[in-house]
């Protein structure tokens, strides 16, 4: 991993590396990565840099009251504590990071913190042990990541941007492009020279993140996972739609809000022809104008198996209905 200093700005260019993504097993609990998968790495020098409150620019965005930019922290939904961007920065030192944005394709540099020192600021060490931290956004959006990928790669808290834009991204929603607040933090990942992350895409970089929950998968998941003695492709497609789907989409009224729910009342297997399920999967636009739903990232190798893997998935599940909020 190459972590070069930018002498002009004292800004830190990153650079990183991660292979496939997590394995969800429920029934072995959290060990190996798999889908995405993930390589344990030595973890190298801290980020070199000056603290980003000496030259960052003024953002041209109205500027949030600190009530508005509160993070909150839990293990398992129990309130730990609520800290402001602004008190997390007095904590912990802020760094300019230069990264590969996935929304703009381009690279951008963030004033951001340390997401290791942050949850070290929230919980003490104690959150190097759980499976999974959930990340939940403004606008519903979900995304789970495994603590193993937070301790073997380096993650950040952006509070910032550099520039005349704001605390913004540019990004394309239902087919236009519009710019996005990202108050209170954005997490952003090292990943400057290495394709492998880039194929990633947006995977693991929510937005506008208000609340982060240390989590188990089994509490997090339970609802959501396949019967027993699923398939081999049905429990890859569990693992696939956990890591591409759930996000935005809910399964037994489990995981995020942005989406419709795909299993209660009626599963799409139930009402679309697999042929066009996997169309929709893979490019919606051949199925609507401007749907607001993107394609399963068209950079995942094996991307076709994938899709077939998460129907499957999908159609397992037509018959393991589970009310949301049934104990």
């Amino acid at each position: 991993m190459r972590l070069a200093e930018r002498r002009d700005e004292s800004t830190v260019r990153t650079a990183g590396s991660r292979g496939p993504a997590l394995m969800v097993m429920l029934a072995i609990g959290f060990g190996a990565c798999s889908l995405l998968g993930c390589s344990r790495s030595e973890p190298g020098p801290a980020p070199r840099g000056e603290s980003a409150d000496v030259a960052t620019p003024p953002a041209e965005a109205p500027a949030k009251d600190s009530g508005a930019r509160s993070i909150e922290f839990r293990v398992e939904s129990k309130p730990v504590k609520s800290l402001t961007a602004e008190a997390l920065k007095k904590k912990v030192k802020p760094l300019r990071i230069e990264v590969f944005e996935p929304y703009e394709h381009a690279n951008v540099v963030f004033t951001a913190l340390p997401l290791e020192q942050v949850l070290d600021e929230a919980y003490g060490p104690s959150w190097r042990t759980h499976e999974a931290i959930l990340f939940s956004c403004r606008d519903g959006y979900e995304p789970t990541i495994p603590v193993r990928r937070i301790l073997d790669h380096r993650a950040f808290l952006a509070i910032d941007r550099l520039g005349d834009v704001g605390f913004t991204i540019l990004k394309d929603e239902e087919g236009q492009k519009r710019r996005i607040e990202l108050s209170p933090v954005y997490v952003i990942w090292e990943n400057l020279d290495n394709a492998r992350v880039r194929t990633e895409g947006d995977y693991g970089w929510p937005y506008q993140v208000v609340r982060i929950d240390l989590v188990s998968f089994r509490s997090r998941f339970q609802e959501m996972a396949p019967p027993a003695k699923s398939s081999a492709t049905v429990l890859a497609g569990f693992d696939a739609f956990i890591a591409h789907c759930s996000k935005c989409h809910a399964i037994n009224g489990h995981g995020g809000a942005i989406g419709p729910e795909l299993n209660y009342p009626a599963n799409p297997t139930e009402y679309l022809k697999e042929a066009w399920l996997r169309k929709w999967i893979d490019q919606p636009t051949l199925m609507r104008i401007a749907p607001r739903m993107p394609p399963l990232n068209p950079d995942l190798p094996d991307r076709a198996r994938i899709i077939d893997e998460i129907v499957a998935y999908l159609g397992a599940m037509a018959s393991h209905k589970v009310e949301p909020g049934t104990p």
